[in-house]
């Protein structure tokens, strides 16, 4: 895996997902194999944090800054801080209709259902609201917080697939940073 941060020009959540799909332009027919996350809005300029199977290289709407190979370790007992971006949502009438959870307590409950592999604790949420004038707005919700790994195999999973709905548009990516 590679982990990279990149520049984008656009602000929409849909251009941001074609900005982010134009860095890997030699596998047009492939399978979603990246997450990405906006760290820092200037103007009409995103920096976001991009992780993916394949190193990505620049094009006219987005900039490769820097791009590392990624090759986490997981093993139970450790502790990490970490960072998610999620849209957090639950299914009623079984499955056919999908609803953001929309206070605190319900979308830290959701989370731990997510990282089950794991003992969380949330010290930061904040919450916003995305723009897309392909679908609806979304709400969006930053956790960060601290995590014991229970289940590596649990944890690593969510590392790489991701956690939750829309991660076309920015979401789902989980960051990790070992706590010595």
């Amino acid at each position: 895996m590679y982990i990279s941060m990149v520049t984008l020009d656009v602000t929409d959540t849909y251009d941001q997902h074609q900005a982010i799909w134009s860095l890997f332009p030699d596998a047009p027919d492939r399978k979603r194999d990246h997450l990405f996350r906006i760290e820092n809005k200037n103007g009409r300029q995103l920096v976001a944090l991009l992780q993916s199977t394949s190193q990505p290289m620049s094009s006219k709407s987005a900039k490769v800054l820097k791009s590392k190979v990624f090759n986490p370790v997981i093993t139970n007992g450790d502790y990490f801080k970490f960072k998610l971006t999620a849209n957090p949502t639950k299914c009623l009438s079984e499955g056919k209709k999908v609803v953001e959870l929309k206070t605190e307590a319900q979308q830290v409950e959701w989370l731990q259902r997510k990282l089950n592999g794991a003992n969380v604790t949330v010290t930061s949420i904040d919450s916003h609201v995305t723009n897309s004038r392909k679908s609806s707005h979304s709400r969006f919700v930053t956790f960060e917080g601290v995590l014991q790994v229970i289940n590596s195999e649990q944890v690593y999973s969510a590392l790489v697939m991701g956690i939750g709905r829309k991660k076309h548009a920015g979401a789902g990516l989980l960051s990790l940073a070992k706590v010595n």
